[in-house]
């Protein structure tokens, strides 16, 4: 029995290794059943980003959430955490890792290591777009970190590190654009 109802008819590849489009899809049911879209990353990335590019839209950093989505790294660290959130909400963990993932110790630092694994697929400046994420948790971080219904440990941080790697993503895009004259990005 699949712990996510996502992925009770999921049935793996042979090698499980899956194109972007798989991977994309996957995450988005994940998301998606633990109450995050597409566009709340977007409008993360959004607020991260649109303060330095007047030109900015909401629907390219969509697009670019929707890129990073389509990423192994993002694949396997939303799999691997939102699983253990969902162990931890069915009481499924040991303490003290029980107690410590349902009430999102901020001394634990894990699930920040694997959100960093993320950012940093975008150097440091991915990081540290990342870490203004985790310290002023904006919109859905909020929502996620607050919700006393579910354990989102791991997913908060996730959602953030993906946040942070679109917009990141997308400024480098527009510097890229800007250097060679490109007004099309």
């Amino acid at each position: 029995m699949a712990n996510l109802k996502c992925l009770e008819n999921f049935v793996p590849s042979e090698g499980n290794v899956y194109s972007e489009a798989e991977m994309r899809n996957i995450n988005i049911k994940i998301l998606k059943e633990r109450g995050v879209s597409v566009d709340d990353i977007a409008q993360l990335s959004y607020w991260a980003q649109s303060k330095y590019l007047d030109s900015l839209t909401i629907e390219e950093m969509r697009e670019s959430v929707l890129e990073i989505l389509g990423k192994r790294d993002q694949f396997h660290a939303i799999l691997l955490g939102v699983q253990i959130d969902v162990l931890a909400e069915k009481g499924m963990l040991d303490n003290p890792l029980l107690n410590i993932l349902t009430h999102d110790l901020g001394l634990f630092g894990l699930d920040e290591a694997i959100a960093i694994s993320i950012a940093g697929n975008y150097g440091q400046i991915g990081v540290t777009n990342f870490g203004n994420m985790d310290v002023n948790k904006p919109g859905k971080i909020s929502l996620l970190q607050k919700d006393k219904n579910r354990c989102n440990c791991f997913l908060d941080d996730i959602v953030g590190a993906i946040a942070a790697v679109a917009a990141i993503r997308v400024a480098q895009r527009h510097a890229i654009a800007k250097a060679t004259g490109q007004l099309n990005i």
